[in-house]
């Protein structure tokens, strides 16, 4: 379920929490029910003749995760700063994927009411990503649609 499929009943059910990470200057934002757990950046393996989108494989805790690069899907410069990065382990499902981020930012709680639809002005490559965007404060933080970066590997 993407964030923007949330169907809010009740005063509670119309909040959810985000994490907010960066890929070189973009803030981006997933939905924390999909977040497994937050790695340092791990030893990535290259998968030959994979798409782009993809950094390679991971060994993790004996199950091997793909990991996908953002900066490829989005068209951004790769990370000159290795230190901060990590890799974002997202569960679809019960399917796993590894998000390559420059830093994890925040977690974030917000209303849903909020929430504003993609922008249409998108490239429609990015646009697949995008479920919505967020306004917090002079910044905007653009919420992936977990599902079709899942889909993005098949």
């Amino acid at each position: 379920m993407s964030v923007a499929d949330h169907a809010p009943t009740t005063a509670v059910d119309k909040e959810i929490q985000i994490v907010t990470f960066t890929v070189h200057d973009i803030l981006l934002g997933v939905d924390i029910a999909y977040v497994q757990e937050i790695n340092r950046h791990l030893d990535v393996t290259p998968v030959p003749e994979a798409s782009e989108m993809i950094h390679g494989v991971v060994n993790l805790r004996g199950d091997v995760l793909t990991v996908l690069n953002p900066h490829q899907v989005f068209a951004v410069p790769p990370c000159q700063n290795h230190k901060h990065q990590r890799n974002l382990v997202l569960n679809v499902d019960g399917e796993r994927i590894g998000i390559l981020v420059d830093n994890v930012a925040d977690i974030l709680t917000i209303s849903t009411d909020e929430l504003s639809r993609r922008p249409s002005n998108v490239r429609a490559i990015d646009r697949q990503f995008i479920d919505s965007v967020y306004l917090h404060g002079d910044e905007i933080i653009v919420l992936l649609n977990a599902t079709q970066l899942l889909a993005a590997i098949d």
